[in-house]
C-alpha cells in the first residue's frame, strides 16, 4: 500500500480507537447472553446459548466439548478499554457434570512483547448454585495492541460449565466516528510503483480427501476447486507414515489439481503430526518429539521429512514448499505436536528452530539446490511467530515466514481489527529480514454473504498492510456445512458464497504477477492492484463496504492503455459474473456491499 493510502487507513482506525472516556460501563456486549450467542466465542471447543439454567434473564451461555483446562468462552475487549484505568471484571458460573471444580476468568492479550495470559479471579464453583468470580485488570501496552480477550475457563478437561451476567466495568472509550463515504470518488493505479511479488493464491486440502477423491462428481470438483478458481498452491497434510491412504490420497489430488489445471500447480506440504512413534506421547494428537539418551529425536524428524519428500517425488509429486510443523505453539486437541521456539534447561518441549535446522540439513544433504523452499515458522498467530522467527538459527535457509491469522477473537467479522497486527508484523519482517511473507490458513465461516464480504476485507489487508505474497483459504473443501465447496454427500455439493469472493482474486491474478500501486479518496472503497510479468495484463480488486452507497468511480490508470477490459462481480446475488467491458471514458459503477475485478489487457499505442 502506498504511504499515502496506509496513513489515511491508519488514520481512520486512530478515530476509531480513540480513547477518550466518556464514563463507567460494562464494556461488553450481549452481557447476560438474552441474545444468544452474539458478541461471545468458543476457545476451540463449543458453546450453546441456553435458558435454564440462568442465573438471570432468559438466557446463559453453556461451555461443552472441552479437552483442555483453558478452553471456554471469550469476548474481545479490543478498542473498548482504555490502557491504565482499573476495570472491575466479574460473572457467574455454574458446573453441569462435576459437583465442584476451579473457574477462572483471564485475559488474552498480544502486543509488541508478545503474548500474555493474564489471571484476573478464580473461584471454586458447584453444580447446585451459582459462583460470583470477580477481579480488576488494569491494561499496560507494550508497543501496538493487536489482541485484548476476556475470557472463562478453567475446569478439567471435559467438565462443562455455565456462564451468565458478565461485565468488564469501566470508563468506555468514545463511539466509533464513521467519515460516510460519497456517492462519487475517485481511483488511481500507478503500474510504475511496485511492491511484493506474489506467489500465489491458494488452499488445504488436508481433510475429507478421501470423499473428493471417491465423490461420484469428482470431475466436476477438481474443476471448480482447481481450474475455475485459478488456484496456485495447493496445501496438503504430510501424512507419510501416519496415515498411508491419507497421503496417497493427497497425491492423488494434487495431481489430478494440476491436470485439470494445464499447467504448474505448485505443492506446499504441512505436517500436523509426525509418526507417533517419534512422539513423547506415542499419540497423533498432541504431544512433542520424544527423547532418547536425553536428547530430542531431531534427526529422526529430519529423516522422516527427507523420506516424506521423496516419497512425494516417487509418485510424481514435486514439492514447492515445506512447513515443518502447523501451528507449532499450539498443542491442539486434533493431530498436532508442540515445538518451543528454541530450547531451554531442563526443557521437555522440543525446539522449532534446531528441528526446522535438522529438517533443512538433512534435504540440503540429500537434495542440494532442488530441496523445495522451507517456510516458517507457521505459528497459529502473526504475534506468537516472532520469537520462533527470531530463534531460528540460520536466516539463510528460510524461503519466507509463514503464518495463520488465528490470533484475534471476531477479527474475522471485522477485518479491519488486523489492520495494527498486521503493520506491525509487516514492519518486523521488513526490520528482521525482507524475505516473501505467507498467509497459509484462515478461516471464519464461509456460508453466508457476510461471511464472503469478510474474506475479501481480510485479504485486501493481508495483501496490502501486511503485504503478503501467498494467500491461502484454510478449508478448499470439507463435508457438510463448511469450506469454499461443502460435499454434502457422496454425489452432491454445495458452493459457498465465500468460494466467489476468493475467486475475484484467485482466477484474476497469478504467481509472479506484482502488486502496485492503487488509491482512492472514497472512504467506502477498497483497492488494490496487479500487472503480470510481461506488463500484458492488469487486474484490480474494488470492495465497495458500504451497506447501502452505490459509488461512481472515476478511475485513472497511469502508463498502462487498455486494448480490453472485462469486469467481474461478486455480490449477494451475483456470483462472480462478467456484467460488461470496461470503459476507461465513463465512471466505474460500484455497488454497495460488492467485489469487482477488472481484468485489463494491454495496447501498444
Amino acid at each position: 500500500m502506498p504511504c499515502k493510502s496506509l496513513c489515511s487507513v491508519l488514520f481512520v482506525l486512530i478515530i476509531m480507537l480513540c480513547t477518550c472516556a466518556y464514563g463507567d460501563n460494562n464494556v461488553l456486549s450481549n452481557p447476560g447472553f438474552e441474545r444468544g450467542k452474539s458478541g461471545w466465542f468458543d476457545r476451540t471447543c463449543a458453546i450453546e446459548a441456553v435458558s435454564s439454567p440462568v442465573h438471570s434473564g432468559t438466557g446463559a451461555i453453556k461451555v461443552i466439548s472441552r479437552l483442555m483446562n483453558w478452553q471456554g468462552v471469550k469476548q474481545s475487549i479490543f478498542g473498548k478499554i482504555i490502557e491504565g484505568k482499573v476495570y472491575k471484571v466479574s460473572g457467574w458460573v455454574r458446573l453441569d457434570n462435576a459437583k465442584h471444580d476451579t473457574v477462572a476468568i483471564s485475559v488474552e492479550q498480544q502486543d509488541d512483547s508478545g503474548t500474555k495470559y493474564i489471571g484476573v479471579a478464580r473461584a471454586v464453583a458447584t453444580d447446585s448454585n451459582w459462583t460470583l468470580i470477580s477481579g480488576e485488570f488494569t491494561l499496560k501496552v507494550t508497543g501496538t495492541l493487536s489482541v485484548l480477550d476476556m475470557y472463562f475457563e478453567g475446569p478439567a478437561p471435559g467438565i462443562n460449565f455455565y456462564v451468565d451476567d458478565a461485565k468488564v466495568y469501566g470508563p468506555e472509550v468514545d463511539a466509533p466516528k464513521v467519515i460516510p463515504a460519497n456517492p462519487v470518488g475517485k481511483g488511481m493505479i500507478d503500474v510504475n510503483t511496485r511492491y511484493q511479488k506474489m506467489e500465489g493464491f491458494g488452499a488445504s486440502g488436508a481433510w475429507y480427501i478421501k470423499d473428493l477423491v471417491n465423490h461420484k462428481k469428482r470431475d466436476e470438483l477438481f474443476n471448480l476447486l482447481f481450474k475455475d478458481l485459478g488456484l496456485d498452491i495447493f496445501r496438503m497434510g504430510n501424512y507419510y507414515e501416519v496415515d498411508s491412504s491419507a497421503f496417497n490420497n493427497s497425491l492423488e489430488i494434487a495431481k489430478l489439481g494440476e491436470t485439470v489445471l494445464n499447467r504448474n500447480l505448485k505443492i506446499m506440504i504441512t505436517s500436523w503430526t509426525p509418526p507417533p512413534s517419534m512422539k513423547n506421547s506415542g499419540k497423533k494428537i498432541g504431544g512433542t518429539l520424544k527423547k532418547i539418551n536425553g536428547k530430542f529425536v531431531y534427526d529422526d524428524f529430519a529423516e522422516w521429512w527427507s523420506n516424506s519428500v521423496a516419497a512425494c517425488t516417487k509418485a510424481g509429486v514435486k514439492v514447492d514448499y515445506i512447513n515443518i510443523q502447523n501451528e507449532p505453539d499450539y498443542e491442539a486437541p486434533w493431530e498436532s505436536c508442540l515445538f518451543m521456539a528454541s530450547e531451554t534447561v531442563d526443557t521437555n518441549i522440543a525446539a522449532y528452530n534446531k528441528a526446522f535446522e535438522a529438517v533443512w540439513r538433512k534435504l540440503n544433504a540429500s537434495m542440494g539446490p532442488n530441496m523445495p523452499k522451507m517456510l516458517a515458522p507457521e505459528t497459529s498467530s502473526l504475534g506468537n511467530s516472532k520469537k520462533y522467527i527470531e530463534s531460528i538459527e540460520s536466516s539463510s535457509h528460510i524461503y519466507g515466514y509463514a503464518t495463520h491469522l488465528y490470533d484475534c477473537s471476531g477479527c474475522g467479522s471485522a477485518p479491519d481489527r488486523f489492520i495494527p497486527s498486521m503493520s506491525s508484523y509487516n514492519n518486523f519482517i521488513m526490520q528482521h529480514t525482507k524475505k516473501p511473507i505467507f498467509q497459509t490458513e484462515f478461516e471464519d465461516g464461509s456460508g453466508t454473504w457476510a461471511n464472503a464480504i469478510n474474506t475479501a476485507l481480510v485479504m485486501h489487508n493481508a495483501l496490502t498492510v501486511e503485504k503478503v505474497s501467498a494467500y491461502l483459504y484454510w478449508d478448499l473443501f470439507w463435508g457438510p456445512g463448511t469450506a469454499l465447496v461443502s460435499m454434502n454427500d457422496s454425489s452432491s455439493y454445495t458452493i459457498k458464497p465465500t468460494y466467489y469472493t476468493f475467486k475475484q482474486y484467485s482466477a484474476f491474478i497469478d504467481a509472479d504477477w506484482q502488486r502496485v500501486e492503487a488509491s482512492t479518496d472514497n472512504t467506502g472503497i477498497r483497492i488494490s492492484a496487479y500487472i503480470s510479468p510481461d506488463n500484458k495484463k492488469l487486474s484490480a480488486v474494488i470492495i465497495n463496504t458500504t451497506d447501502s452507497t452505490n459509488i461512481s468511480l472515476n478511475l485513472s490508470i497511469k502508463d498502462f492503455s487498455i486494448s480490453k477490459g472485462d469486469i467481474y462481480r461478486t455480490s449477494q446475488k451475483e456470483n462472480c459474473v462478467l456484467v460488461g467491458n470496461y470503459d476507461k471514458r465513463a465512471p466505474l459503477k460500484i455497488p454497495a456491499n460488492s467485489v469487482t475485478t477488472l481484468s485489463l489487457t494491454f495496447s501498444k499505442k
